[in-house]
């Protein structure tokens, strides 16, 4: 029997208004999911790229099944704004663990989002268990997510990203418009970053973004590495943003 969970803005969602986002999420690898395998979907308000995405409506069901996965998430009607912007996204997670998760904008309710989002792709964000974990230093690590929200890759700009090199203790990497330079301090699991300098470009898309990405970067207290997948967590032990490596195994 599947157990659902479904968070307080859902709970009083469903007894203040019948309104929900419906849709269906699944994976392209051929692996069955574990009978422990939990299924998250979040509805989000993702107007302000500088500050944590607001949930707005959340279900939450173990086990997950099988793809694809059909959910139904409950929101406030009243919350919603129509000069705002609101994406969906879903993971799958084992112990805590993130196993799958989407990595593209799916939005939704206004600026013609509508209300379902049918077939999303989750990527794989966990290894098997038989991989090691990537390293921290000298990986190149893709950014995909933000504040809780996906990250655009925008025209032939190049996607953010961020090589931490262990020798000197210097980053490099690109903030989507502008290539970046700068360093880092390493102590365990405790990590800060020094003032980033970047190139002065001035990119017609994505400069709200860039400059949301090197906020997070000041921001960042503490990293968690997980297979491929890379975590920056602020002082609050909150992840801010979240990396693949740009060179999956």
């Amino acid at each position: 029997m599947r157990s659902t969970l479904l968070s307080t803005t859902a709970l009083i969602s469903m007894s203040a208004s019948a309104a929900s986002i419906t849709g269906s999420a699944t994976y392209l690898e051929r692996i069955a999911l574990p009978p422990d395998a939990t299924f998250e979907a979040v509805v989000e308000d993702v107007s302000r790229m500088d500050a944590p995405a607001q949930v707005i409506g959340r279900v939450s069901f173990m086990p997950a099944g099988q793809v694809p996965i059909k959910f139904e998430v409950p929101y406030v009607e009243s919350q919603v704004q129509q000069n705002h912007r609101y994406n969906v996204r879903a993971r799958i997670l084992q112990d805590g663990q993130l196993i799958y998760t989407t990595t593209q904008a799916h939005p939704v309710l206004t600026q013609g989002g509508g209300t379902t989002a049918d077939m999303m792709v989750m990527k794989r964000m966990t290894p098997p268990a038989a991989r090691s974990d990537r390293p921290l230093t000298d990986t190149q690590w893709r950014l995909v997510e933000l504040h809780g929200g996906p990250v655009k890759k925008v025209g032939e700009q190049p996607p953010p990203s961020l090589l931490l090199q262990s020798d000197g203790q210097r980053l490099t990497g690109s903030g989507g418009c502008n290539r970046m330079t700068g360093s880092y301090q390493l102590n365990g699991q405790s990590i800060t970053f020094g003032k980033v300098a970047s190139t002065m470009m001035a990119c017609v898309d994505g400069m709200e973004q860039e400059t949301a990405f090197f906020k997070a970067l000041d921001q960042t207290r503490a990293w968690k590495v997980q297979g491929d997948a890379l975590e920056l967590l602020d002082a609050s032990a909150t992840t801010i943003a979240r990396f693949v490596a740009a060179d999956p195994k």
